[in-house]
């Protein structure tokens, strides 16, 4: 028997539980939405958290999901740069329906 349960879920759903199943990213997203478009250093500030590191991480999973924007574009970077990131309206919207939908709630 498998310690862990883990149902086949389509690749939307698994994306909106990756996004939304986690406190730190729930709490990034709102204050995204709350500050506009921040630097990780004023999203760890606004978050109460001292490592901006631990920001990064989750920044990193919420862009690769769609969730959020970075400007500029990871591919366009150079060391030491400020990057900015915003919310992507129409992808939280699209995932929180998902999730709704797998709860039947929506």
């Amino acid at each position: 028997m498998p310690r862990y349960v883990r149902p086949d879920h389509a690749a939307l759903l698994e994306a909106a539980i990756e996004a939304f199943g986690n406190r730190v990213r729930v709490h990034i997203i709102g204050a995204l939405v709350d500050l506009g478009p921040s630097t990780r250093k004023e999203l760890a500030d606004h978050l109460g958290v001292g490592h901006s590191n631990t920001v990064y991480h989750h920044l990193q999973g919420l862009e690769q999901l769609g969730v959020i924007a970075s400007d500029p574009l990871p591919e366009q970077r150079v060391s030491g740069q400020r990057v900015r990131y915003t919310v992507n309206t129409d992808r939280v919207a699209e995932l929180y329906e998902v999730l709704g939908d797998a709860l039947r709630l929506a």
